[in-house]
């Protein structure tokens, strides 16, 4: 097992910041130091980051870092403009590798997808490249979804990167016929690995996270 995983997304509020709490849960419960790694956190108010606030409803004892902190619910590249500030993907490479010294496992997330701006002249494929990370696409199985998750496919390996998997992320109790079909599309013109499909959940609650998320193999 590689000591770090980059997470992903077909598009924003897809589910990235669940998905990697939920690994992160997982992994700590197997008995592994687990950290949790933002490169650019934007969408920050009064200095707290969103994110990493959300893992703090789950656990006190997985360790959280970011390299950049913005505020505005923008793409990382726009927020750093805004706050006038020069990414150094050097810092975030430096930060990554002593986090990753310092824990059995990292979990990262990235902000939108693929193509999302990450800092001045880089998306964020780009930046997984820079940090050598191997990817874990996570998807929803709504209408529209399998172009969005084949075009991120084939982006990332038309830019080298390698994916890890997918992860079905918001999957209803009672799905629609779309819905329904969804993973057997997908297996149609892809040969990704779907590494699990995550129910949707209204009232997320530890135990049950762990336990979903337990059934994926890194």
């Amino acid at each position: 097992m590689n000591n770090s995983i980059f997470i992903t997304g077909t598009d924003t509020d897809i589910g990235k910041t669940f998905v990697s709490i939920g690994l992160c849960l997982a992994l700590e419960n197997k008995g592994l130091k687990v950290g949790y790694f933002k490169p650019f956190q934007s969408g920050a108010k009064n200095g707290i980051a969103p994110d990493i606030e959300e893992l703090k409803k789950y656990s006190n004892s997985i360790k959280a870092k970011y390299s950049y902190l913005f505020e505005g619910e923008v793409s990382p590249h726009l927020a750093s403009i805004l706050s006038d500030v020069e990414v150094d993907i050097n810092k975030v490479k430096k930060d990554l590798d002593e986090f990753k010294q310092n824990n059995d496992f990292v979990v990262i997330e990235g902000a939108g997808g693929l193509y999302c701006p990450a800092i001045k002249g880089k998306l964020f494929a780009e930046i997984i490249k820079d940090l050598n990370q191997e990817i874990i696409i996570v998807t929803t199985p709504d209408l529209g979804r399998i172009n969005h998750t084949l075009l991120t496919i084939e982006c990332a390996k038309q830019k080298g990167i390698k994916i890890k998997g997918l992860i079905i992320n918001s999957m209803p109790e009672n799905p629609s016929l779309s819905q329904q079909n969804f993973i057997k599309e997908l297996k149609m013109f892809s040969d990704v690995e779907i590494l699990g499909v995550i129910p949707k959940i209204i009232k997320p609650e530890k135990n049950q996270i762990i336990k979903i998320f337990n059934e994926i193999n890194l």
